[in-house]
Order: structure tokens, then sequence, then C-alpha cells
């Protein structure tokens, strides 16, 4: 685990409303199709999977889950933008595979024991091209 501060992040973005699972990869595969056809996907892409809100609190028709491409301010994309939260993340790295991307959630509360964490702000999922290459994702916690 490793901070990273993050500060001034944009993103191109296309959004999910219902249900979290089958639906978030669809629009996840979704968006990767949207990058490579608009020449987008290259060695320096970096796309965020943010869930925002808490299945446990928010009826299931109104889960929203973004899926988004890092850009800067100059970038002209024909998606809708919104910035990412600034602030200190706990950087977790995780095989990409869905038994180790289950473990990590399954363990998130003792991973994040001796954190603190801010539950105001979500919990950003992280791909960046390289890593993806190897098979390698993150997970971005907010921490206080």
């Amino acid at each position: 685990m490793k901070i990273e501060e993050f500060k001034d992040i944009t993103i191109a973005y296309m959004r999910n409303t219902g249900e979290y699972g089958k639906q978030n990869e669809r629009l996840m595969e979704d968006f990767k199709e949207f990058l490579r056809k608009n020449k987008l996907f290259t060695e320096e892409t970096t796309i965020l999977g943010i869930a925002l809100d808490n299945p446990a609190l928010t009826p299931t028709n109104r889960l929203r889950y973004d899926v988004g491409l890092v850009i800067d301010k100059k970038s002209d994309i024909n998606l809708a933008t919104r910035k990412i939260d600034d602030g200190k993340y706990a950087i977790f790295e995780v095989s990409h595979t869905k038994q180790d991307v289950l473990q990590f959630w399954k363990n998130i509360q003792n991973l994040t024991a001796d954190l603190s964490v801010d539950d105001k702000r979500p919990i950003i999922e992280r791909y960046v091209y390289n890593k993806v290459a190897n098979h390698l994702c993150e997970f971005c916690i907010p921490i206080l």
C-alpha cells in the first residue's frame, strides 16, 4: 500500500444508473470500445471506475457508477466531464482477476483498519494501461 495525493484530476465519463454488477461490467466494455474507436486507448490511458453510492443505503434503481478516462483540461472528447475529489488516497494494488478483486472487497475492513478512511468520498478503481497489461489494477481508498 502507498499513499497518493489526488489533485486537479478531470475525467471524461459515462454513467450507469441501476444495479451494480453486470451492468457496470458492460459499461466498462462499452467505454473501452468508445476509447478504441476514438483512438484514445493508448499506453498513457488511465481509466477510473467509481461507485458513487452505497448499496446498503441507496435504492438499487438509483445506484450510480461512473467509468471515466483521466484527461487534461484541453482535451476535447464528446463525453460529459467532471472532477475527481482532491485529497489523499491509500492505493492498493490487486491482481486483476475476479477472485482477487472479490477477495479485496471481502477484506477491505481489515486492510483499512489502521487508516482514517474518508467515507464522504468514493473508493476509486484505477486501471492504468501498463498495470492492466500485467494483470493488475488499483483500488484508491480516500483517507483523511
